[in-house]
């Protein structure tokens, strides 16, 4: 019997291009709220390599924790069938950014990029320690959440000319964008849930994405006021970064709840792809509004 092929829409799932493809769109995006005009091309390679290298990893570890080789996810049983290839993908991609760390990229990029191992580190941790179980939990999706949204954004912030360390910690782009993650993360390992279960992921999937929705009006509506609204961000809260940024969120929550209360009508693989791009949507959204409005003010 034939094995049915991959539709070409997984074959970015299947690889583990989705994530560093979302998080150099959300850097893209970062670099514009924080007005960083020029970065270095090695920056955005190793930012998409390290990315991939993390998901790639965590695949692998995830598929040969597995109890019941048929619980294993599309993506999960392609890395364990090809592991070999991934784990020299690895090691290239490993090496490639070592070299652009300490001969290629600024500095300050090695102090932040310690911190996102420290982050990764505590991932992984609680990755092989957790029961082997199909649901990894809101905690271990938190610390994902976090992780891959310092990760995405800790680059950029390195080679913001005014902007301390501490702001990249509390900045309310980032903890949105690590919401967003989580929300995320959640819906896909908590899919396979049944009855009252499944109601209870359902609703707390939802209060999520309201969360979302309801800080995005927040932050719209402020910037119609032009009144400065989060944490130490006074100095670069601009009418012209967060008004498209707030309507991206909208749409990105928007897309989440509709996808969870569609999620019985949408088959697994396409509802994980859906999820991406639900993530990636807000990025869209704010790339097409400054088109027609025209480029950010700095």
């Amino acid at each position: 019997m034939e094995k049915k092929r991959a539709p070409w829409w997984l074959w970015p799932n299947l690889l583990s291009l989705d994530a560093p493809l979302v998080a150099l769109a959300w850097a893209w995006m970062f670099s514009k709220a924080w007005g960083v005009r020029s970065l270095p091309w090695e920056l955005w390679v190793t930012l998409g390599v390290s990315v991939w290298i993390v998901y790639a990893l965590d695949r692998i570890i995830d598929a040969r924790r597995s109890i019941d080789p048929g619980d294993l996810e599309t993506r999960h049983r392609f890395h364990k069938k090809y592991a070999k290839v991934f784990m020299a993908g690895i090691f290239l991609g490993g090496l490639w950014c070592i070299h652009s760390v300490l001969f290629s990229l600024a500095q300050t990029v090695l102090q932040y990029g310690l911190f996102v191992i420290l982050c990764s580190g505590v991932y992984f941790a609680l990755t092989l320690n957790r029961p082997r179980s199909r649901h990894a939990g809101i905690g271990k999706n938190l610390v994902a959440g976090l992780t891959f949204a310092y990760g995405a954004s800790a680059g950029v912030h390195a080679y913001s000319p005014i902007l301390p360390f501490g702001d990249m910690v509390f900045s309310s782009e980032i903890l949105l964008f690590a919401v967003f993650c989580v929300i995320n993360m959640t819906a896909i390992d908590f899919w396979q849930l049944e009855g009252e279960e499944d109601e209870d992921a359902a609703a707390v999937l939802n209060m999520g994405t309201l969360l979302i929705g309801g800080i995005a009006m927040f932050i719209y509506m402020s910037t119609l006021k032009r009144e400065s609204i989060f944490f130490y961000e006074d100095f670069y809260h601009e009418q012209a970064f967060y008004k498209p940024f707030a309507v991206g969120l909208l749409v990105g929550a928007a897309s989440l709840f509709l996808l969870n209360q569609a999620r019985r009508r949408i088959e697994a693989d396409a509802y994980r792809v859906l999820v991406d791009v639900a993530v990636a949507a807000p990025v869209f959204v704010f790339w097409v509004m400054i088109a027609i409005d025209g480029e950010l003010r700095t």
